[in-house]
């Protein structure tokens, strides 16, 4: 039988519509993968609940959230000075939905210290944002005759003079070697679980010096418990705008301790980019920056490319330290 011309037209409008329709819903679905986030991150911090950068991760992405448009979830996973957590962080799934905190130097000096045991370096790593600048200082008690870096130096030329630090390995034990070469001096140096012990030692009068972070110290700082004799950055800091640099008091070092995110190596260009860009949002946040003042952090953003090339050019500096001379 044969069909008539008016049925093939209508036959022919229906596939067109059904291929038409099959196009749209593809194109629905693509679209609706490329939407992020669709669920909430989950946040990798490398140390224990309540300590310092779990603080700043979790004051951060609660106002991150907004600018993001979905929540964020801290996993802590202490141990081994953040190996622990770095690694597990370097080989997360790389789907967006994983990324965490990291604290160069600390990040770099792993697996430049242990290369042939620790399990990533930072290649394994797409950054994110700097969040967190934090220059290190020397302190003493607010009894002390020391007032100056200067007088420190005096101090420690008998190698006599207790020095409290974070333990072989860290971000002070090779600020403090170098700071040996270069004066001639020798520090006896004493290691310490953290800073609050450390910190209860210098004013129980059991050490003579304390190297630290800035912002471990302020609060003691303002209630003139202690002496800052010199602070690590390039630049003087806002937290102690009197206190002086290394540089200044003719020590010829930086200091710093980093806190930022990353993700991943493999997590999509675009969710890198829009993570890094709710950061940076938040960074301009003046509630965010209220609170950051209330709780000591010194900010200081660095967008992904940024933050690569800063962190590439660090990771060469250590190396080659180490090299040179491990600590």
């Amino acid at each position: 039988m044969r069909m008539r011309k008016s049925n093939l037209l209508v036959l022919s409008l229906i596939m067109m519509v059904n291929v038409f329709m099959a196009a749209c819903s593809e194109k629905n679905a693509e679209g609706a993968d490329n939407e992020y986030p669709k669920k909430p991150i989950e946040v990798i911090v490398a140390f224990n609940a309540g300590g310092g950068t779990d603080v700043a991760a979790r004051t951060i992405l609660n106002f991150t959230e907004k600018h993001a448009g979905t929540s964020f979830a801290v996993i802590n996973k202490p141990g081994a000075a953040g190996e622990i957590g770095f690694t597990a962080l370097a080989g997360a799934p790389t789907d967006g939905y994983t990324i965490g905190m990291i604290n160069p130097p600390t990040t770099l000096l792993h697996p430049i210290q242990r290369p042939d045991e620790v399990k990533y370096n930072l290649d394994d790593y797409a950054l994110i944002a700097n969040i967190v600048s934090d220059p290190g200082a020397f302190v003493v008690n607010a009894d002390s005759p020391i007032n100056t870096l200067d007088e420190l130096f005096e101090a420690a030329k008998d190698g006599k003079l207790n020095m409290a630090y974070g333990g072989p390995g860290t971000s002070e034990a090779l600020t403090l070697r170098r700071t040996e070469e270069m004066k001639g001096i020798e520090f006896n140096k004493i290691p310490f679980e953290g800073t609050s012990p450390a910190v209860a030692a210098l004013m129980g009068g059991h050490v003579d010096v304390l190297i630290t972070n800035a912002s471990e110290i302020i609060s003691q700082y303002e209630d003139k418990k202690i002496k800052v004799l010199a602070v690590g950055s390039d630049d003087r800091v806002d937290l102690l705008p009197d206190v002086p640099t290394y540089k200044e008091e003719g020590l010829e070092l930086t200091q710093v301790s980093m806190r930022g995110l990353a993700a991943p190596k493999g997590i999509s260009k675009e969710q890198q980019e829009f993570l890094a860009e709710a950061i940076r949002k938040t960074m301009e946040d003046e509630e965010f920056i209220k609170k950051a003042k209330e709780m000591a952090l010194p900010l200081d953003y660095k967008g992904p490319d940024e933050y690569k090339e800063f962190l590439e050019n660090y990771n060469n500096e250590l190396t080659e330290e180490f090299e040179k001379n491990p600590w």
